[in-house]
């Protein structure tokens, strides 16, 4: 069974988009979809049929999305509701309503999604284990989404049923045992890394100049436990004889800021190119379609980022007109 494995990645979502294309592209269509925050939104539009449309669908969700959408409000505001004792520093009211408005209502349940199979992660605030909405039919997909997205202390916890539920990514943020545990054979992963657009070979000083200030500490503290996090479930997954990992890393050497959700389109196109350089490399050699604008520059960082013993310059020259 093919399982198609989506990581978190808050507004660097868009590079999955580019990724599905370019695997729709290839005819690489899943059996199964595993989706965790971010990716747990790529997951559940693409559950929807696993077509073009619903890529386009997609896509307008993140070219719509707005920093209100998900921050709400502004910094006082933020300090006040830490200050008045809140679960969050930003109310997630604005996010619901958002997926509502593009399509997801509360009536929508796993059993709707009948082509594939969509599983989406989030954590359990209380036993503090991972909980998997859609091994029962009967759950909600908008509730899913609102606690598989419930980013703390950024989000307040999702209730669902009288349970408490916050970001999926707490516990693994690339749920690769997911897919294991429900028969996956064959997996794409989809993984965002949570890049500072320097390399880990990088000369010491570069990584100095990131790690001045609280914020800047605070940052590299989590993406340095979300990295090993999912490196857990990459050796889980590698030890599977049965199973073959199509490990897609999917970086941007310059990320925006995480409140900035303006680079989708550049996003995508990057997420394309990533995708596109693995499968010809790996599986077979896929169309590069005249619509998807590339970004060269960038394709070059990530290309150098990814092999650092490569000489400059040798990236493979990919051009729109490609055949």
């Amino acid at each position: 069974m093919r399982a198609f494995v989506l990581s978190g990645g808050g507004n660097l979502g868009p590079l999955q988009v580019g990724a599905l294309r370019a695997l729709l592209d290839a005819a690489i269509y899943p059996q199964m979809i595993v989706g965790c925050s971010a990716g747990a939104l790529n997951a559940a539009y693409l559950a929807r049929g696993a077509s073009y449309a619903q890529l386009d669908e997609l896509t307008t969700v993140w070219h719509s999305v707005t920093t209100r959408d998900i921050y709400p409000g502004h910094r006082l505001s933020a300090l006040w509701r830490f200050l008045s004792g809140q679960d969050s520093l930003y109310d997630n009211r604005n996010f619901y309503a958002f997926l509502q408005h593009h399509g997801t209502t509360p009536a929508h349940t796993f059993a709707h999604i009948r082509k594939v199979k969509l599983y989406v992660t989030a954590t359990n605030l209380h036993t503090g284990r991972l909980h998997v909405f859609g091994d029962n039919p009967h759950d909600s997909i908008l509730d899913a989404l609102m606690a598989s997205t419930a980013l703390t202390p950024m989000h307040p916890p999702w209730e669902v049923d009288g349970e408490f539920y916050i970001d999926g990514g707490t516990i693994t943020p690339l749920p690769l045992r997911v897919a294991l545990d429900r028969g996956a054979t064959e997996i794409y992963s989809l993984h965002i890394e949570s890049g500072n657009g320097v390399a880990e070979d990088a000369p010491s000083d570069a990584h100095q100049r990131l790690l001045r200030g609280v914020p800047a500490v605070l940052t590299r503290s989590v993406t340095t436990m979300l990295r090993l996090q999912a490196q857990h479930d990459l050796l889980l997954t590698e030890g599977h004889k049965r199973v073959k990992l199509h490990h897609i890393r999917l970086w941007v050497p310059d990320p925006p800021a995480p409140t900035d959700f303006s680079q989708a389109e550049e996003l995508i196109s990057i997420g394309y190119v990533a995708t596109k350089a693995y499968l010809d490399q790996t599986v077979k050699p896929v169309k590069l379609p005249p619509n998807i604008p590339i970004h060269w520059p960038r394709f070059a960082d990530w290309w150098q980022h990814l092999h650092p013993n490569a000489p400059v310059g040798a990236a493979p020259q990919l051009s729109p007109t490609e055949q």
